[in-house]
C-alpha cells in the first residue's frame, strides 16, 4: 500500500518549473506596423509605417510549463508577460530608445517577477502531496476491506468454487528435522496469501552458512584449492544435517552451478548464490541473476561472496557503493555484522513485492 500511495503522490504532485538561467540565449526580431499621424483641426493626417526592434530572451526551464498559466493568490498587475514555448520561456523586450543596460535590466525585472509568482504558487499548492496521502490511504483501506468482506461472504456459503486446472496451489511445509514455519508478510497480509519462509528460519539458515564459512577461514589448507561448486557442496552437507524432507529426500539441493535452494512442495522458498569475488561488475551481475531466479512468491535470498584478494574491507566498501545505486534497492543496508549486510529489494516484476537479500562476505585462503 505504501508504494502505491507514494506513486500517487509522485504522479499528481505539481512539478514546479525551475529556471535554468545559466542557459539563457537571445535572438533579434523586427516588426513593422502602421501608426496614425493623428488629427489636425479635424483632418485625419493619415498613417505611417513604424519598425520596432526586439530582443527575445529564451529561458530554458525544467518542470511542468502549464503551471505558468495558473494565477497565484497574490500577484502583481498586469503581471509579467512571457510566452511558454515547450520547455522555454520567451521574454520579449523592445529596444526603442533603450541602451543595452536598460534592455537587460527590463529582462531581469520580468524574470524576477515570474519567479516571485512561482514562489507564491509553491506556497499555494505545496501542500497537495499531503492532501493526496490521507484520502488515498482511506480509499485503499476501504477497498481492501471491501474485497476481504466479499471473500468472507463467499467462503461462508459453503460451496466450492471452480478451480482453474493450471492454477498453482498454496502449501504446507513438510515435517522436517527442524520444522519450517511458513508465515505471511505482516505489512500486506490481505494481499499476500502465499506463505513464505519465516524470519527466524531465514536467520537460522544464514547462521549455519555463517558458521560453515568461519570453519573455512580457520582451516585454510583444507579449502585452499576448492572452487565455487566444491564450497557449495560443503554448505549443502551442513544444511541438510538440520533440514530433512519427508518423502523427497534432502530439503536443500542445488540447480545450475552455484545455487543453494530450499524447496517445499516443489517450490523455492530460499535461494542463495555463492561467488568468488571477481569485482563489482560480476557482483552486480550475480545480484541480477539471483533476482531473475525468484518468482513473485519468493521473498528470502542471500549472496555469499568469498574473497581471495586479502582486502575484505575494500570489497565490502565496493559492495556498499554498488548497492547504493542499484536500481531495485528500496532500503538498506542493515548491518548485521562486519561482513553481513541486509537489503530490501523490489521484485523486478512487481515493485510492491519486497525481497529480503542478505549479502555475506568472507575471506577464504588463496590458492598457492
Amino acid at each position: 500500500m505504501e508504494d502505491l500511495i507514494a506513486a500517487l503522490r509522485d504522479k499528481y504532485s505539481p512539478d514546479f518549473p525551475k529556471m535554468r538561467s545559466e542557459e539563457v540565449w537571445i535572438e533579434e526580431d523586427e516588426k513593422t506596423h502602421e501608426a496614425r499621424n493623428g488629427f489636425d483641426y479635424g483632418f485625419d493626417r493619415g498613417t505611417r509605417k513604424i519598425t520596432t526592434h526586439y530582443v527575445k530572451f529564451h529561458v530554458p526551464f525544467a518542470g511542468d510549463g502549464s503551471i505558468f498559466h495558473i494565477q497565484p493568490s497574490n500577484r502583481t498587475l498586469p503581471g509579467p508577460s512571457a510566452l511558454v514555448n515547450g520547455q522555454e520561456l520567451v521574454i520579449t523586450v523592445a529596444t526603442t530608445n533603450k541602451n543595452g543596460a536598460q534592455v537587460k535590466a527590463e529582462f531581469e525585472q520580468t524574470l524576477r517577477s515570474i519567479e516571485q509568482h512561482l514562489t507564491t504558487l509553491f506556497r499555494d499548492l505545496g501542500n497537495i502531496p499531503a492532501q493526496i496521502e490521507q484520502p488515498a490511504r482511506q480509499i485503499l483501506t476501504e477497498r481492501r476491506n471491501q474485497i476481504l468482506k466479499s471473500k468472507d461472504l463467499v467462503a461462508s456459503l459453503g460451496f466450492p468454487m471452480k478451480r482453474r486446472p493450471d492454477a498453482p496451489k498454496t502449501y504446507r511445509a513438510p515435517e522436517v528435522r527442524r520444522k519450517l514455519s511458513p508465515v505471511r508478510p505482516e505489512t500486506t497480509t490481505p494481499f499476500q496469501p502465499e506463505p513464505e519462509l519465516a524470519e527466524a528460519e531465514y536467520q537460522f539458515i544464514l547462521e549455519i552458512m555463517d558458521n560453515m564459512t568461519k570453519v573455512m577461514e580457520q582451516s585454510p589448507h583444507t579449502f585452499v584449492k576448492m572452487g565455487e561448486e566444491d564450497i557449495r557442496t560443503h554448505f549443502l552437507v551442513q544444511l541438510n544435517g538440520q533440514y530433512q524432507g519427508q518423502a523427497t529426500g534432502e530439503t536443500f539441493n542445488y540447480e545450475g552451478k552455484t545455487d543453494i535452494i530450499i524447496k517445499s512442495a516443489g517450490r523455492n522458498i530460499f535461494i542463495a548464490e555463492c561467488k568468488i569475488w571477481r569485482g563489482e561488475k560480476v557482483f552486480i551481475e550475480t545480484v541480477d541473476q539471483l533476482l531473475s531466479y525468484l518468482s513473485w512468491r519468493d521473498t528470502k535470498a542471500s549472496v555469499v561472496i568469498f574473497n581471495r584478494n586479502k582486502n575484505t574491507s575494500g570489497v565490502i566498501t565496493t559492495i556498499r557503493a554498488a548497492m547504493e545505486n542499484y536500481s531495485h534497492k528500496k532500503r538498506g543496508p542493515t548491518i548485521e555484522s562486519e561482513t553481513r549486510l541486509r537489503y530490501v529489494l523490489g521484485n523486478p516484476g512487481d515493485t510492491n513485492r519486497e525481497i529480503v537479500m542478505t549479502i555475506m562476505v568472507y575471506d577464504i585462503p588463496l590458492d598457492p
